[in-house]
């Protein structure tokens, strides 16, 4: 079942059954289970992760699903393990008989924990049926009511689907949960059920089976997912992926800060190149022209195979250091507002410091004071633990709306502001030196490196929230501290500073951007 919001049914399920469903099991699973999720609640919905899939996206999974396969006279064993109503195994099943390499028979299981979706299931299964007999196919299907995750079939691991297509609910679990405890090979501490369905329908594949899976992109960065990416690239290969990059056009998705994503990949195959495609959602689909990459611009190096989505062909890749190789570091500001609440002060006293929120951080330049909160922050034995050294570093909100022209908001603090120390607070993310000091011109070159073109380009094409984790900023490629210090001084010689990034990377001989 679909993660997001569902779509408006007006465009989608219509209160009468539309005229000439007869054979066309994919449109008549979704008018169902659209009708069947009208009578929940939003609240329903969300907490069992349950919403429809588009009948365009059903299609294009299960199309590219069986496109990239040849199955010609063979049995080939489905698997839908968060079936709903059918739509995505009932796509399949459409797209295997008509194709010129139809299988002779297909076995086909679909799993569902909601029990009143297991009527929809079984009309569905009655019209894959008559579907396939029409077409010569044999076709046996069984229905399992019941968590799939806790199945035997899930736990045994054991490689006996030739295809899956699934489009997993979405929610979180507590690291206590035993579903989570069951698959801590693949995920840790307190992993979304769907990371769960991903890793166990990788482990269920024979060699050469296909996997079509539509989830959230978040696995695809942050060391929160690393497991499951280890997981899956060490079984699968990546053949095709599919952004939705746009949380408005299909799935509204305003509890989801993610972007979409479908992942098409092949069980034992050796890894090559990836076709990436982009659309804005389920309407511009079928116009989305895909680009093949060579598998090193999609899939980052270990230990956390991080997955980009290059924008263009001329889009160029970061290479180069990274923040240890300069013995500089990322953390997370120490102060939680409301923790820290008997530390904090709206004026100044002679034991209290400044203390910088999100909205003091402006592109290039720290505003402070300004009328925001509490300003100031008391030092004693009980906040000193929070507090940093006043002097340079390089502050970076942890959020930006998707619609900012730039998703990095980053500036250099240079040290001006009164006291021996600086509070932050935990939305900021700081960059600074595991020992010694970083000099003016590094602050405000690495500062105007972060807010550059190039570095926007590179974090949208590996994020899809909005929020830019300590890991992504570690893992950034970065010139050296000379090139830095020459984009800083530029900068203060008022450079912009996109003008002043491009000479300080063409000073650097082009080793840090690269065409693919």
């Amino acid at each position: 079942m679909q993660h997001a919001d569902m779509p408006q049914l007006s465009l989608w399920a219509p209160d009468l059954p539309p005229k000439g469903l007869a054979g066309q099991p994919t449109e008549s699973a979704f008018w169902r289970g659209s009708l069947a999720s009208r009578a929940r609640t939003r609240d329903e919905q969300k907490k069992l992760g349950q919403f429809m899939t588009p009948v365009p996206i059903a299609r294009c999974m299960a199309e590219r699903l069986v496109r990239c396969h040849q199955w010609a006279s063979r049995t080939v064993r489905l698997l839908d393990p968060a079936a709903g109503s059918g739509v995505l195994a009932a796509a399949v099943v459409e797209a295997m008989v008509s194709s010129r390499a139809r299988p002779a028979r297909i076995e086909l299981l679909m799993c569902e924990l909601d029990a009143t979706m297991l009527p929809l299931l079984d009309t569905c299964s009655s019209e894959l049926a008559a579907l396939c007999a029409s077409h010569d196919v044999a076709f046996d299907c069984r229905i399992d009511a019941g968590d799939f995750l806790q199945s035997a079939l899930a736990q045994s691991r054991e490689p006996v689907i030739d295809a899956v297509i699934a489009n997993p609910p979405y929610f979180k679990l507590t690291g206590h949960d035993e579903r989570a405890r069951a698959f801590s090979h693949a995920v840790h501490g307190q992993p979304n059920i769907y990371a769960l369905f991903m890793a166990s329908c990788a482990s269920l594949l024979r060699a050469g089976g296909r996997f079509a899976f539509i989830t959230p992109r978040s696995w695809t960065n942050g060391a929160y997912f690393r497991a499951l990416r280890n997981h899956l690239l060490a079984r699968l290969a990546i053949d095709s992926l599919h952004l939705f990059d746009s949380r408005q056009a299909h799935f509204k998705a305003d509890a989801v800060l993610q972007e979409a994503l479908l992942t098409w990949a092949t069980a034992g195959a050796p890894q090559s190149n990836v076709s990436v495609s982009i659309s804005a959602g389920a309407g511009d689909l079928a116009a989305a022209k895909a680009q093949i990459w060579p598998a090193h611009r999609v899939i980052g190096p270990a230990p956390d195979h991080m997955l980009g989505i290059p924008a263009t062909r001329t889009s160029k890749r970061l290479v180069g250091l990274r923040l240890s190789d300069l013995g500089l570091k990322v953390s997370t500001g120490a102060v939680v507002g409301f923790r820290a609440m008997p530390h904090l002060r709206t004026s100044s006293s002679p034991t209290s410091l400044p203390m910088l929120w999100m909205p003091h951080v402006r592109t290039m330049r720290v505003e402070w004071p300004r009328q925001h909160r509490a300003e100031h922050i008391d030092r004693n034995e009980d906040s000193a633990w929070m507090l940093l050294p006043n002097r340079p570093m390089v502050l970076m909100r942890r959020f930006s709306p998707k619609e900012d022209a730039r998703r990095v908001t980053a500036a250099p603090y240079l040290g001006q502001l009164p006291g021996s120390h600086i509070g932050l607070e935990n939305h900021l993310n700081v960059i600074h030196p595991s020992a010694g000091s970083l000099s003016v011109d590094a602050a405000r070159g690495l500062a105007a490196y972060l807010n550059s073109q190039p570095v926007d380009d590179h974090l949208r094409s590996v994020l899809g929230s909005t929020q830019v984790n300590a890991i992504e900023l570690r893992n950034l490629p970065v010139p050296g501290l000379v090139v830095l210090e020459s984009i800083g001084r530029a900068v203060a010689a008022s450079l912009s500073v996109d003008d002043a990034v491009a000479a300080g990377l063409a000073a650097a001989t082009g080793l840090l951007t690269q065409h693919a």
